[in-house]
């Protein structure tokens, strides 16, 4: 079985090419310049543009793109498994199922699963490692899928950011909200419910916002892997592993850089949590 993910799991080039899972790159356009994620783009490149005052847009990737990466696999005769950055914050999705079905009409038996995971950034990221391993394991297809989409149902994001502004400018939140949050030091925490991204709660500081955090993870009875991801905001990640560390039990913690798709979205100052609800 191929794996295939997209440029929103926020996994870097390198360590899909070292899994074997092909990667679909979103789009992203500054200055009228459009770029590959993670191909032709780098998070900090993304995150100067926005720190001098530019928004960067970004595209799905379209429906051409992964008609390209099916066919190769259903030539082969291997079944492929697209697992897939939420159809509620992109096309993206949409296009990989025009895709199947433009493939479907010349090969009626090609094996083209897609699972859309209402998921973003590594809680996306930590549904595609964990389907490596299913398939590394032996696993049938069945299997796997069956896992992936357990997976997907118990995933969690929680994520807050520094630039209320910016998530105004987005659509987030309204302008009023962002210029009382700035004066007042409010910090939100959002999270990601049925694929969208909703406001969850209101904290005053960073602390507050880790320490709620931290209480959800003990909430859902958390003890194994929670993934950081940050966008220029490495001491507030690193003060939020330190408090999950002193915290609970949990002892795998990793911390990486928001990709730049996701990173055009959220701003500088993002910090984001991702785990999966062992409570379920």
């Amino acid at each position: 079985m191929q794996l295939i993910a997209d440029s929103c799991s926020d996994i870097s080039v390198e360590e899909l090419d070292r899994m074997e899972i092909e990667m679909i790159p979103l789009k992203i356009t500054i200055d009228d310049k459009d770029y590959l994620d993670q191909f032709d783009i780098s998070s900090t490149e993304v995150l100067d543009a926005i720190s001098e005052g530019k928004r960067p847009l970004t595209s799905q990737a379209n429906p051409e793109d992964f008609t390209k990466v099916f066919q190769k696999y259903v030539e082969r005769g291997e079944p492929v498994l697209y697992i897939a950055f939420s159809s509620e914050l992109s096309g993206t999705y949409q296009s990989a199922v025009i895709a199947k079905d433009t493939i479907l009409d010349d090969h009626p038996d090609a094996d083209i699963t897609i699972i859309d995971t209402k998921a973003a950034s590594y809680g996306l990221g930590l549904i595609v490692e964990r389907a490596h391993g299913y398939v590394e394991s032996g696993l049938s297809k069945d299997e796997v899928i069956a896992k992936v989409e357990k997976d997907v149902k118990d995933i969690r994001h929680f994520f807050t950011v520094d630039d209320l502004d910016y998530l105004a400018k987005g659509g987030r939140l309204s302008k009023g909200q962002a210029f009382l949050g700035g004066l007042l030091n409010i910090k939100p925490l959002l999270h990601v419910e049925e694929g969208k991204l909703v406001p969850l709660e209101k904290h005053r500081g960073t602390k507050k916002v880790h320490s709620s955090m931290v209480k959800h993870l003990i909430a859902d009875n958390v003890t194994r892997e929670v993934h950081i991801t940050q966008a220029n905001a490495e001491a507030q990640a690193e003060q939020l592993k330190q408090k999950i560390l002193d915290g609970t039990t949990i002892t795998d913690v990793r911390i990486s850089t928001i990709g730049p798709t996701i990173s055009s979205h959220t701003g500088n100052g993002t910090v984001a949590m991702f785990y999966f609800n062992e409570g379920v």
